[in-house]
């Protein structure tokens, strides 16, 4: 939930809370005034009443006023809301009872004034003051809202700016200065944390890249030494043996460098030319490159080219691509499995049978990631194949199903 939307919504509550009270408490002040007026206008009432009765003037005026005989009298005077019948309704009135005492006889003084007028009013009263209340805390939140979004801006600005930041950019983040000073704190500790990372970022890419450097000539070395013993006729089985694992383990240490350096270099997309690619030229020459491997394994290989897609990409990059797609189907295949490669609608499916896979298939895109049956494989040739597609903005997709493998690409 954005922070202007629970502002306005505890706003909301509390307006809503105080309309109420301030309803309530509203009503039962104008309710008790009209009670307290309309009373004394009883009481006036039923003074002139008495005073017309002492002057043996007919005072009776049914239902508002009634002068009942009685044969004692009452000192308490009473007020109460009674409902009196009139044409079939029942119509309420605020009712005074007094008693008095006139030349010796004794008499009960009924006064009624109708309510209807006065609950009419009473209802008008608060209509009026209700909606003038809701209309006002309306406007105030309304304005509060905007208010808010407008002292909000310099960080939703400050926000925006963040979520466009990339430490692999040699640009500088640029904040918006703010007039408000919790927002410029902010902001300077934003831009401080911004350059230290980038900073770091920097020193720690740069080491990466020096230390693979370095790592090349030393391996090239001992390649080189390694390869020259390996012919010399002197050494027994178990010298070879040993020389093997060593030289095996020293080309996939150098694969590993390679991909390592290619990583680092697909950070930055300006460093690769762009050329029109024949997408069905270039799986095929690929598959013809590992048409000896193919064999060995006794696979069968089905395509369907439907159509001469072209994307404008770095021929190197997008060979890296699907050589490292096809090579996974090929090397992670059963003997006398299957390989299905499909191109139509700028829509490249490669399918391949194989061992079921353990793992999650959302993970084998992340570095150093491998099936559990691979031995040889570095755990960089997916990472390196959803790099390349995210350069060019292109969708990836594996998906596995018991024995079968099969990963989409989306140009």
């Amino acid at each position: 939930m954005k922070l202007i939307n629970k502002i306005s919504r505890y706003f909301l509550f509390v307006s809503i809370l105080v309309f109420v009270v301030v309803s309530a408490g509203l009503y039962f002040v104008i309710e008790n005034t009209i009670t307290e007026e309309t009373d004394e206008q009883l009481s006036n009432i039923s003074q002139k009443a008495i005073q017309e009765l002492k002057s043996d003037k007919a005072v009776s005026f049914s239902p508002f006023v009634e002068i009942i005989p009685v044969n004692q009298t009452n000192d308490k005077n009473e007020f109460k809301d009674v409902l009196i019948k009139s044409n079939d309704d029942d119509e309420p009135f605020r009712q005074l009872t007094s008693f008095t005492n006139v030349n010796g006889k004794f008499y009960k003084v009924i006064v009624r004034i109708s309510l209807i007028e006065k609950e009419d009013m009473l209802s008008s009263i608060l209509t009026v003051a209700l909606a003038a209340f809701l209309l006002f805390i309306l406007i105030l939140y309304f304005t509060n809202k905007i208010v808010s979004k407008n002292i909000l801006k310099d960080f939703y600005d400050t926000l925006k700016k963040l979520e466009n930041f990339s430490l692999k950019d040699d640009s500088q983040l640029h904040l918006t200065n703010s007039k408000i000073k919790e927002f410029e704190q902010l902001n300077k500790s934003v831009l401080f944390l911004s350059q230290r990372a980038k900073n770091e970022y920097r020193s720690l890419k740069e080491f990466s890249e020096e230390m693979n450097h370095e790592i090349q000539t030393p391996l090239a070395i001992a390649k080189s030494k390694l390869e020259i013993l390996l012919q010399n006729e002197e050494l027994n089985e178990n010298d070879l043996n040993q020389v093997n694992a060593v030289l095996t383990n020293l080309n996939r240490l150098e694969r590993v460098n390679k991909s390592i350096l290619l990583l680092n270099k697909l950070e930055h997309k300006n460093l690769f030319e762009n050329a029109p690619i024949i997408i069905e030229d270039e799986i095929k020459s690929i598959l013809s490159t590992f048409s000896d491997f193919i064999k060995t394994k006794n696979l069968i290989v089905e395509t369907e080219f439907e159509d001469k897609a072209s994307i404008n990409a770095n021929q190197s990059l997008i060979n890296i691509l699907f050589t490292n797609l096809i090579s996974n189907a090929i090397k992670h295949n059963n003997e006398n499995g299957k390989i299905i490669v499909e191109l139509k609608n700028k829509h490249f499916s490669i399918k391949n049978s194989g061992v079921p896979l353990q793992e999650n298939p959302s993970i084998m895109f992340n570095r150093f990631v491998k099936s559990t049956n691979s031995v040889d494989s570095v755990g960089l040739g997916l990472t390196i194949v959803k790099r390349i597609c995210d350069l060019y903005s292109f969708k990836i997709q594996y998906e596995t199903q018991n024995e079968w493998h099969e990963i989409k690409l989306y140009f």
